[in-house]
């Protein structure tokens, strides 16, 4: 896999866990304005209860977005190497033919001697 390719995926990852995180964020502020509004909360503790939750989430996130790179650098790398193995495999098979050529020919050589 080319590196540009590389790098867009890395970067598609970094944005969706980003995207990801934005929306909970927003979510959860939501919710505990909710609580807050309806007094089963005080000011204070929804300000304590969205930062945790946001903190927490951030983390979850970070987590998300390391598990999702190391998979896609663990599979680029498989990728390369099985990519090393087939381009092997293709010129050991046009090594042989080549061999089997020069044979036909040393064949045909000692035939019109």
């Amino acid at each position: 896999m080319d590196k540009m390719k590389k790098v867009g995926l890395l970067g598609a990852a970094a944005l969706i866990g980003a995207g990801l995180a934005a929306l909970s964020e927003e979510r959860i502020r939501e919710f505990v304005k909710e609580k807050v509004d309806t007094g089963k909360l005080s000011k204070e503790e929804g300000k304590i209860l969205v930062e945790d939750l946001v903190s927490e989430t951030k983390k979850q996130k970070l987590s998300l977005e390391k598990n999702i790179l190391e998979k896609l650098h663990d599979s680029v790398k498989m990728a390369d190497r099985e990519l090393d193995e087939l381009t092997d495999k293709i010129d050991e098979l046009k090594i042989q033919e080549l061999e089997a050529e020069l044979e036909r020919m040393k064949s045909l050589r000692k035939g019109q001697q």
